[in-house]
Parts: structure tokens; sequence; C-alpha cells
């Protein structure tokens, strides 16, 4: 869709007026029916649409919708009766069916929906602690019963499972809080203006996502005092820092379960007279209900009064403590297993704290008709989330760039994002290309054919020489796409230095600061000021257009003012493109500037090649190199 068809574009206010448009062959068509069905409410609305004008040989014919509805999800298609008394329906589908099928959507949301706009400013950087530095007085860390100590940050991370055949993640390099407050100028030099943190809180592992006291930061990650040192340094560099909210499942060595008799107090897992007991769910015989059958991790009863008191409810709630020590919101682990009414209680609490409080949720999937569990999740028709961190369009750049889909392919999945996500949402996404659930992008792009490997065999992979700068090439592609989407692109460590890696446990390997790839790293800092210092790049429209199927170019427009054009062709051919401006651009990489002719700018983009044009280069000032 777009606005010739459909206008406004994209997602709605609730009450609005929403106008469609659809060609058809009236010598062979009597009647055409838009159908809309209302989610909110089951109501069926069935609007006849009548001629508007004919173009081509192709009559047009148009309806409107008066959104006078709750906010929730429509779905959309056409009803076309043919001079023969025959029906055929027509959406998303190239040709006409017997019945409906492949619908379009209309997401209708609530006039009241605000998100923060600070963080579509610049860009994210999502650390994980341990693996990202160490600081220089934090003393020596000691191997202990609960943590083996790697003397190396150059070894593989563990990912044998031990003598009783379990995996429990308890290897450490010692990366900690004040690690990161002495990196904050590298970071600050990338355009960044949030910081995405693992887990804080203790736990018994290295990643932190099972925990055991969300009232204290791990010792191994430093104090909270430590914590409140680093929002406040990193907010004299413009940054904001969010943390990561596991509320679906604690440990089951922690506090509140206690099932190895670690704490003093008694755990849900010791006795029925736990005042934790509520928060889980025990059969007659004892046994727990765990997240994804792991017993390490039981699952919580989100709308137990205890359970949501004490993570959202009190004046000293887990939540409001922490954004009280200087967080500036929470992205969500699992949202898609946390009931709406947890995440409306939560955000509501983390508003109360700080009104511009950011609530991000991890999805895989289009956040905006998600269902888990038998519900339609409803993050955003009822204003429960922010933003989400972004798979799909990390699923389409990475599978653009190894030729899994063309560029048509590709354009319509960014496009649908932004089709179906309400405009509060669009500069709240998190988008990525990789994270700590994934295979390092650069892995990802170039690395095909040994992802179905043997761990043993990845765990000691290099890529080749060649390989290696093909995989460069590739990343700098992918992180165009990336950093042009609206929202905030999220840099997960390392990438910026072409970190290599297969999923967990070999994409969390320490920072080597001994190693840094400063063609990547510089490339990385150039997109990253353009981010923090172009509007286009922070609130412009978005357009994605396919030249052919190897070359796509997408575009950022602020108030017909300023602009950025990227271009990217992963065939080895040389690609012609036209960009109708009568400003001049200059190229972000190369400083070389194009002046329009014959009404606009005429490109030619080598093979293998990727492109940014930006207006107004004196927005772009160039960053020192600080590490």
């Amino acid at each position: 869709m777009d606005t010739f068809h459909k206008r406004p574009f994209g997602a709605v206010t609730e009450k609005s007026a929403v106008f469609f448009r659809a060609g058809f062959r009236r010598d062979r068509i009597r009647l055409i029916t838009a159908i809309f069905l209302i989610e909110e409410t089951g109501e069926e609305k069935r609007i006849r649409m009548d001629w508007c004008g004919a173009e081509d040989g192709i009559d047009f014919c148009s309806c409107v919708l008066n959104a006078d509805f709750p906010p929730g999800l429509v779905w959309y298609y056409f009803e076309t009766i043919y001079h023969d008394g025959n029906v055929l329906y027509w959406g998303k589908n190239e040709f006409p069916s017997d019945a409906p099928q492949n619908v379009y959507q209309l997401t209708v949301y609530g006039k009241a929906y605000n998100t923060p706009g600070w963080f579509c400013k610049g860009v994210t950087y999502h650390i994980f602690i341990d693996r990202f530095n160490r600081g220089k007085n934090t003393g020596e860390i000691i191997s202990g019963p609960d943590f083996d100590v790697h003397a190396d940050i150059s070894e593989t991370p563990e990912y044998l499972p031990d003598a009783s055949g379990r995996i429990l993640n308890r290897d450490i390099y010692g990366g900690n809080l004040q690690g990161i407050i002495e990196k904050l100028p590298y970071i600050s030099s990338l355009g960044v203006t949030t910081v995405y943190l693992s887990p804080v809180f203790e736990a018994w592992s290295n990643h932190k996502y099972n925990t055991a006291d969300y009232k204290k930061i791990d010792e191994y990650f430093g104090t909270e005092e430590d914590f409140k040192n680093l929002c406040e340094n990193a907010a004299r560099h413009g940054i904001r820092i969010i943390l990561d909210g596991v509320f679906s499942h604690t440990g089951s060595d922690s506090i509140y379960f206690n099932i190895n008799g670690r704490y003093p107090g008694i755990g849900a897992a010791q006795s029925d007279n736990s005042i934790y007991r509520k928060w889980y769910t025990f059969d007659v015989n004892g046994n727990y209900s765990s997240w994804w059958g792991i017993d390490t991790l039981p699952q919580v009863n989100e709308l137990e009064p205890s359970y949501l008191d004490f993570i959202v409810g009190g004046e000293d709630s887990v939540i409001a403590h922490w954004m009280k020590a200087g967080a500036a919101g929470w992205r969500l682990d699992v949202a898609d297993e946390l009931p709406d009414e947890f995440i409306r209680r939560l955000r509501e609490k983390a508003r109360s704290v700080k009104k511009d409080a950011i609530i991000i949720g991890e999805v895989w999937e289009d956040a905006s008709n998600k269902h888990a569990y038998g519900v339609r999740k409803k993050y955003f028709t009822h204003s429960l989330l922010d933003g989400v961190m972004n798979y799909p369009i990390k699923n389409a750049i990475l599978g653009f760039l190894t030729g899994e889909i063309n560029a048509g392919e590709l354009c319509e999945r960014l496009m649908a994002i932004i089709e179906n996500y309400p405009k509060p949402v669009h500069r709240c996404l998190m988008n990525i290309i990789g994270t700590h659930d994934t295979a390092r992008a650069i892995n990802a792009l170039v690395c095909k054919d040994v992802l179905h490997e043997s761990k043993s065999f990845k765990a000691n992979y290099q890529m080749p020489a060649d390989l290696y700068e093909k995989g460069k090439r590739m990343l700098r592609a992918a992180a165009n796409l990336q950093f042009m989407y609206p929202g905030s692109p999220c840099v997960y460590y390392g990438d910026e230095i072409a970190t290599q890696g297969f999923e967990d446990p070999f994409n969390r390997s320490f920072f080597r600061w001994d190693r840094i790839d400063n063609d990547m790293l510089a490339y990385y800092r150039k997109l990253g000021m353009l981010k923090k210092n172009s509007p286009a790049m922070q609130d412009g429209d978005f357009f994605a257009t396919e030249i052919d199927n190897d070359c796509v170019t997408v575009s950022r427009n602020y108030n017909d003012s300023d602009f950025v054009f990227s271009f990217v062709n992963r065939s080895k051919s040389e690609k012609y493109a036209y960009i109708p401006i009568t400003c001049e651009l200059f190229d972000v990489f190369t400083d070389r500037m194009y002046i329009p002719e014959r009404g606009g700018i005429h490109i030619m983009l080598p093979g293998y090649a990727n492109m940014v044009l930006a207006t107004k280069k004196h927005s772009l000032p160039n960053p020192r190199d600080r590490l």
C-alpha cells in the first residue's frame, strides 16, 4: 500500500478517516465492496466503492472508512462481483481468489499514545557486561566454587557440558561497570546516545538471566554506587542507560526460590509457607513450572499481587528503585511471555518515576499482530510498549545480502513494519543485525556453510583473509541499511570492529581492544555521527525502493529540507540510479559532491558497493579517534 491507494499511509489513530482506492477492469466488474473486519468489536463493515477516475485502461474506485471504533486491528480485503455473477476476492494476492486470503492489516491506536523522542536521536550500544572491559582499579578476580575466571581474554568461552551433562555458564572474564565507565569516550565516538546493558543483577551465571536478587548489582560487576556513577558519567557524554528486565522467571538459586539453600530466608522451593511460594506454580508432587522446561529457571506468576507489587508497585519496587538510581528505561526480556496487564503496570510505574522513560520489548516477529499463548498481544493498540527489538528487519537485511530474498521483497518487508506500526513506535525501534542470542552479523553474512557445523568446529573457526574482507564489505552494507531505518540502530558490542563468532557462547567473546579493525570502526563512526547529527536520519520519513533484484535505495526525508539517500548493490555489476532532487548531496564516506543536472542527481554505483548521500555536510563533525 502507498498514499495513492491508502491515505494516510500506515497505522492511524482512532476516529480517523481513512481513504482507500483500488484499480480494476470495470468492463468485467459490476460491483466492488471493501470489507473491513474489526478485531476489537467483531463487527464487519461493508463499504461500497464508487468510481473516482481512470488511467491507462484501469478504472479506480474509492471509499472512506471512519475509524470510529476502539483501538485494535482491522483486517480488510475487496469483494468484486462480475457481470456474470461470479464473486472473487482480492487481498495482497496478485490474482483474485474464491475466498478472502492474504488480507491487509490496518492498525488503529489511541490518540494519547506517546513515546519518548530521545531514543531515535542516536545509536544504541548493547553491552554484554562480563565480556566488554575490566576496570583498571577493580582488583584481581579469583576463581571460586561458583565461577571460573579466564586467565586470558583471548580464550574461547566454555561451551561443553560439565560432568553432569549440564551447561551452567559459569566461566567469566571480569568485565564490569567500572570498565564501561572507562570506555565511555570510545562509546560516545560511535554516536551512541543509549547504552543497553545485559542483566546487571546478582545471578549465578555469566549472562545473569537467572536473577538471584533484583535489588543487588552482581558483585562481579560492581556495586549500586558503581551503577549510579555509570549513569552520571554517561549523562555527561549525552548517553542514557537502559536495563535488561528479566521478569518472566527467576533463577532457582535465588533469594526467592532458594533451591540450594544459599540464602538465609525460606524460599519457595523450601516450604509451602514461604512468602514467595505464590510467585511460582507447583503441583501436588512439588514439581514446578519452569521457563521452556529449564529447571534452573522457575517461571513466575507475573500477576500474583505480591510479585506485581515487588516488581512495579511500591515506591521502592524494582522498577522504581533502579530508575531512581539512574536508569532511563528497560528492555523487557521475552516480552511475549509477559501478560499485557503486567507490561501496562510496569510502563505506568516507569513513567511515574521518569516521564520520558522508555520500555522496549523483546519480540522476534511483527509485534503489531503478535499472538502468544492463544492471545493477540496489544503492545501498540493499547499503548503497552514504546518500541521493540526489530528482528523482522534484521532477517530482511541479512536475507537480502545473502541472496535469500531479492530487493523487491526486502523493500516489502521494510515497508511492512512502517505500515503496521504506529508512528510513535517508529522512533523507538531498536534496530538490530545481531544480538547476544544470534550469530555475529559478519558470520551470518558469509559463513552459511559453517552455521550447521558442530560447536567444536565453530569454537576455533576464524575466517580466511579473503572471506573476512568479503564479510566486512557485506557488514558495511548491512549496517548502512540498519542505520537508515527509523528508530535507533543497536550495535552489539564488537560488531563495529568486525568481531567474529557464531551462536551462544561464541557470540559473547571478550572485546579485543588489542585487535581493533580501524577501517570498520571508522565506517561505524561515520554512520553514527550522521545518525546523531542529521534531522533526516532521526525523524525523517522512510521509504525503500528496488532498483532491480540486486540493488536497493532507501531514503529519509525531513520536512523536504534535509535528505539522506542510501544505496546497496549486492551484485558485481555496476548499477545506475537517479534521484529527482534539486539540492547538492555529498557522499558521507568519500566527501565527493553530487551536483543536480537535468532535474536530478545521476549515480553509477559500482558492484559490491554501498553509498550514503546526504545534505548539510556541516552536520557531520569528525569524531576524535578515542579508544
